[in-house]
C-alpha cells in the first residue's frame, strides 16, 4: 500500500458463500481513509451527505489481492456512525444518511480502465440500499460491478485523513484534494483544464473559461486546502496550457 500507513481501523470483509454485512469499530486513532486510485481517479459528482456515506463504506474495506472476488458489496452503516465521525447531532445525522444513500443510488460512476476493450465505463453505485425500521441503519449493497474499484484494481492507493477532508468547504474541493494526495510523494501533478473538468464534473462556465476555473474554483480551493490540510499546494500554468501542481506534505 503506498503512501502513509493506514491505521488499523479496517476490517476484513468476510468471505459470500452466505452474504455478510460489515460494520465498524471505535476508532483509537484518527481516522485515516484509503481508496483505490482507480476511485480517486473515476468521473462523478455526489453530494457532501453521499461522499460520507462512501467514506462510511470505504474505511471498512480491506484490500485482499488473492481473493478480490470473494469480498462482500453488503455493507451495514448507522446514524450512529455518521453522528460520531462528523459531528453532528442525530437529528442531522439521520437526515443527512438518508440524503446520502439516496444520492449513491440514483447516481453513477465513469471509470476509465487502463487496460481492456474500455475506455470509460459508467455504472450506477448500488444495487440495493434498504433502512432497518427504527434502528437508524442502513444496509447498503454495492453493484458488483463497481466493488473491485472500491477495494483497488491494483496495489496503488490513495490515503488521506478524514479530519483533514472535514475541515473542507465542498465536495470538489475534496476530490481535488484526493487528487493532490495521491501525489504528494512525488511532490508534482501534471494535468489539463480538461482532465480536471471531465473528471470533477465542473460546470460549462468553468469548462470554457480557464481564467473563470482559476478564479471561483481552483484558487479558493487551493486556499482552502492549504490552510486546512497537510499539503502546502502550488499551481502554474505552462506554455502549452498544462496545469502543474507542486505539493509538500507537511507532516511529512
Amino acid at each position: 500500500m503506498s503512501d502513509t500507513t493506514v491505521y488499523e481501523i479496517v476490517w476484513v470483509l468476510f468471505l459470500r458463500p452466505i452474504q455478510k454485512m460489515t460494520t465498524l469499530t471505535p476508532l483509537k486513532k484518527a481516522l485515516n481513509i484509503s481508496q483505490s486510485n482507480e476511485l480517486t481517479e473515476a468521473a462523478y459528482h455526489l453530494p457532501l451527505q453521499a461522499k460520507r456515506v462512501l467514506w462510511l463504506c470505504l474505511i471498512q474495506c480491506y484490500f485482499n489481492k488473492n481473493e478480490p472476488d470473494d469480498v462482500s458489496p453488503l455493507f451495514s452503516i448507522t446514524v450512529a456512525d455518521y453522528q460520531k465521525y462528523f459531528k453532528v447531532g442525530v437529528d442531522t445525522a439521520s437526515t443527512d444518511m438518508k440524503k446520502g444513500v439516496r444520492a449513491l443510488a440514483s447516481n453513477n460512476v465513469t471509470f476509465y480502465p487502463r487496460e481492456g476493450e474500455y475506455e470509460e465505463v459508467t455504472r450506477p453505485w448500488l444495487a440495493e440500499a434498504g433502512m432497518k425500521r427504527g434502528r437508524g441503519k442502513w444496509q447498503v449493497e454495492f453493484n458488483y460491478k463497481v466493488l473491485p474499484y472500491l477495494l483497488g484494481l491494483t496495489s496503488q492507493f490513495t490515503t488521506y485523513s478524514l479530519v483533514d477532508c472535514g475541515k473542507l468547504r465542498s465536495v470538489k474541493v475534496i476530490r481535488l484534494y484526493e487528487s493532490l494526495c495521491q501525489f504528494r510523494q512525488s511532490g508534482l501533478w501534471v494535468t489539463t483544464a480538461e482532465w480536471l473538468s471531465e473528471r470533477f464534473m465542473l460546470p460549462a462556465s468553468q469548462r470554457t473559461n480557464m481564467a473563470e476555473m482559476k478564479r471561483t474554483f481552483l484558487t479558493p480551493a487551493l486556499k482552502n486546502i492549504n490552510e486546512s490540510t497537510p499539503l502546502k499546494v502550488g499551481m502554474r500554468q505552462d506554455e502549452s496550457g498544462k496545469l502543474i501542481f507542486t505539493i509538500v506534505d507537511r507532516n511529512a
